[in-house]
């Protein structure tokens, strides 16, 4: 039975939230790729997108789901936008008095920045440094975990509403959500690097690029991109083995994962549910990824686009072994809510109670936690190899 799907992109009672807009919501950014709905939950347990949230170009005219923020489903990552190139564009440009500048990608490597820097960010925005920035200001968690990764956590003064790991960022100066930046408080932050992700509105990024704010946009599309963004912002603060270590963790983890998933005889087919309208995440979405590297096998390959919303026929003729969906949906959707819909008793999920909650914070966003996201989602389908 052929997959049904719905073409628009904002369901009823779904919050439009920008960046990735994963950022997770809607913006008519033109840097940006659309992103997958997101939800309103509580601010306490934000997801980064692609965001959300995530991770490539950054315009979105979409909801996308909240690899950066504590409400959407899914960013980034912002993140992330699954329209755009499988790795992250993001480049640097060393130039130096005696030489002529070079681009290069931003490939692993511990050799100090030399300044002048300029670099090219996932929205292909030439940037240039003259020094390691001293104060930063991110808009979104998954840029905001991206800094403290590299030990910048104390160059860190101002932050989105939904940054909430580390537990010190509770003490860093908010700056608004993604539908209500504080562009006043951003300035007199004075900071000298703006975080930006693919949820960022374009009115927001062309109100402080007018301001003549240095900013980055940070908008991995998937877990490759996220290492390609820790040696980015590596290179700009001039902490590049840190970047190396985080990358190097980040793969350790990745491969210790699939280590043990590839044992597995069979892969279970996997439905994972953004929000209680059926939206859900299809091949180059973030979380698709993330389903894949766990050793799951996605239950929408067909899609036309990353998010698409589904029908409940769908959903039932797919027959998902495992339903999954985010633990930021505020109570609107969880796994007691999607075992009890009329009809839903046929799926082998619900029949064999495989339908579970799993962390948005590490599952939603496009930050160095993703592999942790990754190897949460293996353990519930694969609980036996992770005794």
């Amino acid at each position: 039975m052929k997959l049904t799907l719905k073409s628009h992109f904002a369901p009823p009672g779904l919050i439009a939230v920008l960046l990735f807009s994963l950022l997770l919501a809607a913006c008519g950014d033109n840097t940006a790729t659309p992103v997958a709905p997101t939800t309103a939950a509580a601010t306490s347990a934000p997801t980064a997108t692609t965001a959300a949230a995530a991770t490539a170009p950054a315009t979105t005219a979409a909801a996308t789901t909240a690899a950066a923020t504590s409400a959407p489903a899914a960013t980034a990552m912002a993140t992330t936008a699954a329209t755009t190139p499988a790795v992250s564009t993001a480049a640097v440009t060393t130039s130096a008095a005696t030489t002529a500048a070079a681009t290069t990608s931003a490939v692993a490597s511990t050799a100090p920045t030399t300044y002048p820097l300029t670099i090219t960010d996932d929205a292909k925005n030439s940037v240039t440094f003259d020094k390691a920035p001293a104060r930063i200001v991110s808009l979104a968690p998954s840029n905001t975990e991206l800094a403290y990764a590299l030990g910048l956590g104390d160059k860190v003064v101002g932050v989105d509403d939904n940054s909430n790991y580390p537990a010190e960022v509770s003490k860093v100066d908010k700056v608004g959500g993604f539908s209500g930046t504080n562009l006043e408080k951003i300035v007199a932050l004075s900071p000298d690097v703006v975080l930006a992700a693919g949820i960022t509105s374009k009115d927001t990024l062309t109100s402080l690029q007018s301001r003549k704010l240095k900013v980055v946009i940070i908008n991995p599309s998937n877990l490759a991109g996220i290492e390609t963004n820790l040696r980015l912002l590596g290179q700009i603060e001039n902490v590049p083995d840190k970047a190396e270590a985080a990358v190097k963790t980040f793969q350790g983890k990745l491969d210790e994962i699939s280590a043990k998933v590839k044992t597995a005889s069979a892969k279970p087919r996997v439905y994972y549910e953004l929000d209680p309208t059926l939206y859900t995440v299809g091949p180059g979405a973030f979380i698709d990824e993330i389903i894949t590297r766990a050793g799951g096998q996605n239950i929408v390959t067909d899609a036309s686009n990353p998010y698409p919303q589904l029908n409940q026929e769908a959903v039932i003729s797919k027959n998902p072994q495992v339903i999954l969906v985010g633990d930021d949906t505020g109570g609107t959707d969880t796994p007691e809510i999607i075992s009890a819909r009329p009809g839903w008793n046929v799926i082998s999920a619900v029949k064999n109670k495989q339908v579970f909650a799993v962390s948005a914070d590490l599952v939603n966003r496009p930050g160095p936690r993703a592999a942790l996201g990754v190897e949460a989602v293996a353990r519930l389908l694969y609980p036996d190899l992770f005794k």
